[in-house]
């Protein structure tokens, strides 16, 4: 439409009309007033509230992050320490386990030892009480098969020296 009235010589778009220039100038400076006067003082102080608001809220964000940071590195290093404090532990238990199994074997050596001890005493003793034994049987049949042969009753030395004979030939047998 605009076309139409610039190809028909009336309005151009490029024209200035004075007069529209003026009152468009003082209207423009009018509102302008109007808004300084008025309404500035609040649109302003509400930008600056605003501006305050995102300086806030920035400042806040940067402050939870580098908390958040700090916490982070915080449990990092405990974890980092609990790490090493549970490979601590595993070692202790490790070594006491093993000082443990060494002290049970310890323990049973020395018992085993005591028992083939107790059993060697034991034998030495069942063979030295068989072999008293032994001797007074062998004693007393000598002198009963001395007392036969020879008819007669042995004196007390005769006794005796039959009796060293017996035991020497016992001895000599055990060897």
């Amino acid at each position: 439409m605009l076309e139409f009235l610039a190809a028909e010589g009336g309005i151009s778009l490029l024209d200035v009309n004075p007069g529209l220039a003026i009152w468009t100038t003082v209207t423009f400076l009018l509102v302008l007033f109007i808004l300084q006067k008025f309404a500035w003082k609040k649109i302003t102080s509400a930008l600056d509230e605003r501006s305050d608001k995102i300086h806030d809220d920035l400042d806040r964000a940067e402050r939870v992050r580098k908390d958040a940071e700090a916490k982070l590195e915080d449990y990092m290093e405990k974890l980092n320490g609990l790490k090493e404090e549970g490979q601590e532990i595993i070692a202790e238990a490790r070594k006491d386990a093993e000082g443990l199994r060494n002290e049970i074997l310890e323990t049973a050596r020395k018992e085993a030892e005591q028992i083939r001890e107790r059993s060697r005493k034991e034998i030495d003793l069942a063979m030295d009480a068989a072999l008293d034994q032994l001797h007074k049987d062998v004693t007393g049949l000598s002198v009963q098969i001395a007392s036969q042969i020879l008819g007669k009753t042995l004196s007390e030395k005769d006794h005796k020296e039959l009796i060293e004979q017996s035991i020497k030939s016992v001895r000599s047998l055990q060897n």
